[in-house]
């Protein structure tokens, strides 16, 4: 998954993450989160990698259609932990800026 992230652009603003800063960003919240077991965490990295894949892509529409679903399970597994948790204070940040680079907001 690290090697698909890293096929997107660096953002050009040096101050302002990109996609791919972003879902860097969320996949060090996961990997970091202990409330999630081994197989939650495969299953949100999972979804991290598809929507590195729709950041490649972003208008094409079976992309938008995969970064839709990646993000609605996302946020299904983040609304099972507690909120005190590392990775719900992370996601809470990231996925609305992943949402809008992907033009799903």
């Amino acid at each position: 998954m690290t090697n698909t992230i890293n096929e997107l652009p660096t953002s050009p603003e040096p101050d302002k993450p990109g996609i791919k800063e972003l879902l860097t960003q969320l996949q060090t919240a996961i990997e970091a989160d202990k409330n999630l077991d081994e197989e939650d965490k495969a299953e949100a990295l999972e979804q991290v990698k598809a929507l590195a894949e729709a950041g490649k892509n972003p208008k094409e529409g079976a992309m938008q259609k995969t970064a839709k679903t990646a993000m609605k399970i996302l946020k299904g597994t983040i609304s099972s932990l507690p909120s005190a948790a590392t990775l719900v204070e992370a996601s809470g940040k990231l996925l609305p800026l992943i949402s809008g680079f992907l033009g799903l907001g």
